[in-house]
């Protein structure tokens, strides 16, 4: 997928969009519903990551019609001067070569009930390990 820029777009209204939740019903009238269930932003001023958790239900006359998706989402936003803010979406199951995403969307999104990606988890921990490794050197730099 590519980017798509929104003209004018600020960073708060680019994020604050990207995680609305939507309800729509299909022609055979299930409901379909997606929500954010957990949202971050890691980055700067002009480009970044917004880290989701999203789900998505399918109900009929009040019953469920199918299981429950829930995925951990990756959206690279960036500003593009003179325009506004833009988003790439990716997922998981995409191996976004992004590997920030907090521990604890990995436990809201348990692989064994909704899927996912094993190796890309396994770079998000090794991930926060190294930054835990180098905040501790650098305490005890700073403690001599």
């Amino acid at each position: 997928m590519g980017w798509l820029f929104k003209c004018g777009c600020s960073r708060r209204e680019m994020i604050r969009e990207r995680i609305e939740g939507w309800e729509r019903t299909t022609d055979d009238d299930v409901v379909v519903k997606s929500v954010c269930l957990a949202h971050c932003y890691h980055g700067g001023v002009f480009s970044g990551v917004l880290w989701t958790v999203r789900e998505r239900t399918f109900t009929k006359d009040g019953h469920q019609t199918q299981a429950t998706e829930r995925w951990i989402a990756c959206d690279l936003l960036r500003h593009q001067r003179g325009f506004g803010w833009g988003y790439k979406d990716m997922e998981e199951s995409m191996h976004p070569y992004f590997y920030s995403c907090p521990l604890g969307y990995l436990e809201m999104v348990p692989i064994e009930q909704y899927g996912g990606h094993a190796e890309w988890r396994e770079q998000v921990r090794l991930h926060h390990q190294r930054a835990t490794y180098k905040r501790r050197a650098r305490r005890a730099v700073a403690n001599r």
